[in-house]
């Protein structure tokens, strides 16, 4: 009968199961991670992951697995668009400073033909200045309003343009609460398994039906029965034990007893005497 033990428990020890949900204590227990609870036997695996239990405990660990990245999927996506609003309210900033700066250049000095006053390096190669009379000549003679209303054109319309942009950037600027809540996240779709992880798998229908020949068929079999073996050895050897155990209780009890009678037999003898 010890050897039967002893080849019970080697063939317990022997027996590991290798499970996306199994894990091992320092003691070398079976524990099942979805489901937070201890493990017997190596050989209780199969039929402890196709109960009701189990199976619903392994649907909650991966909906939480999946909200879990999804949660750090939206935390990566709003940093991402924060950033990116940083970075444009940045430029923009930059873009009304540099805007800024060209308007208060003041314009270069012309003198009346047109050059700059700093454009002849001898000044005494310069046109002489214009008099009251050419100006006044100038200023009567014909046509000469047309010209400057054509000269005067462009000018205006790259002040509508500077203003154009002054509104676009400074009184017409973006609200960062507006861009935020604008923000579309976008995330690739991902598939569901057709199978959750945990659950046997499921027969196809059809053509798709997975063919099992015989000798898989037969190794399954011969598989069940060993395990069923096994399970009846484990119940005859922990009956066994339990009965071990009630003997022993009972000889203790025994022994107690012949004990007493003994003692009182004594005393009663003692009694006699004196």
């Amino acid at each position: 009968m010890s050897d039967a033990r002893t080849l019970l428990r080697a063939k317990r020890q022997e027996v590991r199961v290798n499970h996306p949900l199994a894990s091992y204590t320092p003691s070398g227990q079976l524990r099942c991670l979805a489901c937070g609870i201890s493990i017997k036997q190596g050989t209780s695996w199969e039929g402890h992951i196709g109960s009701k239990p189990h199976r619903t405990s392994a649907v909650r660990l991966r909906e939480e697995e999946q909200r879990r990245a999804q949660e750090e999927e939206l935390q990566r996506q709003k940093r991402k668009a924060s950033e990116e609003q940083s970075d444009e309210e940045g430029e923009a900033k930059r873009r009304r400073v540099e805007d800024n700066d060209d308007d208060d250049e003041p314009p270069a000095a012309s003198a009346h033909g047109g050059f700059p006053a700093d454009f002849f390096s001898d000044s005494s190669r310069a046109p002489p200045p214009p008099s009251e009379d050419e100006d006044d000549e100038d200023a009567d003679a014909p046509g000469s309003g047309a010209p400057a209303t054509t000269a005067g054109a462009p000018a205006k319309s790259a002040i509508d343009e500077e203003w154009a942009r002054f509104e676009a950037a400074v009184v017409n600027a973006p609200d960062a609460h507006e861009t935020y809540e604008r923000a579309t996240i976008m995330a690739e779709p991902v598939l569901a398994p057709e199978v959750p992880e945990g659950f046997p798998p499921q027969a196809a229908d059809g053509e798709d039906a997975v063919v099992v020949d015989e000798g898989e068929l037969r190794r399954r079999k011969e598989q069940d029965d060993r395990e069923l073996i096994m399970d009846r050895l484990l119940e005859e050897e922990r009956a066994q034990e339990e009965a071990d155990a009630k003997v022993t209780l009972l000889k203790s009890r025994l022994d107690a007893i012949r004990r007493q009678r003994e003692a009182r037999k004594a005393a009663k003898a003692k009694g006699g005497k004196t």
